[in-house]
């Protein structure tokens, strides 16, 4: 499955572009660039940097691409939208350096050490900045993760949204890389970029809605409860259930009807709108489990808001 829908060469052009702007506001001078080089001096020494382009960089894409590269003797630098944690640790086992568009670049080298927040190119946010937008694009997404093997048709995916808008939330996701030019999703690259788009806003009840109550009907549990559940090496004991609802209306009237908790310390459940909804269309039902559960993706993308987990 391809992982880039963009031109090998024009990626490394626009990765080029980048580090040689983030690397001039890190006090560098840029002697001369080429299609995949930088040569660069700071304090009198100079580097000669081969530039490698992604669009999102995990562990395991850096392995392939750390395997992949041939040695010349000369420093490496990744140039990707995103760098995992765990992506940026392999790096530095490889001797690597990494530029990530978010804003920060390391680079090591004999008697340089440059570890630090950067301005990146405007040019190269333009032509990747944003792959998922809206609530279109988080619910294509979303769709392609939960059935990876099928490409989501604009015309017959029963989401919600006009097929104008679910084609060019697909064309947005094949121009970044993350879907194949078969529709079929780029692993586990999309993951992670939906995962920086998951932000549902949770309200704090003051007491725990009843699962056999009407209004709550379409409502499904997440977070580490469900993580527990499915597997995942979590700690659940004293958890609260972290419910997601259909739309704003119920959040409105649960927050009336089982009234508002001070902070997470206090509530005796949590509760947020679906940021699409399939994922309180769908619930996946548990006869040993009172609430209905959301499926493994959206469990694993609540999990991974708490950046301190890691990849759990």
């Amino acid at each position: 499955m391809p992982r880039i829908r963009t031109s090998t060469d024009d990626m490394a052009a626009v990765a080029v572009a980048d580090l040689a702007v983030a690397l001039t506001n890190a006090g560098f001078e840029i002697a001369r660039t080429g299609r995949r080089s930088i040569e660069a001096s700071f304090d009198g020494r100079r580097l000669h940097l081969d530039i490698v382009a992604a669009a999102y960089a995990t562990a395991s894409r850096v392995g392939e691409l750390v395997e992949a590269e041939p040695t010349r003797g000369r420093g490496s630098v990744l140039v990707a939208d995103r760098i995992t944690a765990d992506a940026r640790r392999e790096l530095a086992d490889a001797g690597w350096g990494w530029l990530d568009r978010r804003g920060h670049l390391h680079l090591r080298s004999p008697g340089v050490l440059i570890d630090a927040d950067v301005t990146t190119s405007t040019r190269g946010a333009r032509v990747r900045d944003e792959p998922i937008r809206g609530r279109a694009g988080i619910a294509v997404a979303y769709r392609l993760l939960t059935n990876p093997i099928e490409p989501v048709s604009p015309t017959r995916s029963g989401l919600q949204f006009a097929p104008s808008t679910l084609s060019e939330a697909i064309t947005h996701l094949r121009n970044a890389g993350l879907a194949g030019p078969d529709g079929l999703p780029v692993l586990p690259e999309l993951f992670w970029a939906l995962a920086d788009r998951w932000s549902p806003e949770r309200t704090w009840l003051a007491t725990e809605p009843s699962p056999a109550s009407e209004d709550t009907a379409n409502w499904c549990i997440s977070g580490t409860i469900a993580a527990a559940e499915y597997g995942a090496p979590v700690v659940a004991p004293g958890a609260v259930p972290d419910l997601y609802v259909p739309g704003p209306v119920a959040v409105t009237i649960a927050a009336r009807r089982y009234g508002v908790a001070r902070d997470a310390s206090t509530a005796a459940a949590s509760i947020a709108v679906a940021p699409t909804s399939e994922l309180t269309d769908r619930p996946i039902a548990r006869p040993e489990q009172e609430w209905p559960f959301a499926h493994r993706v959206a469990v694993a993308l609540d999990l991974a808001q708490d950046r301190a987990r890691g990849r759990e």
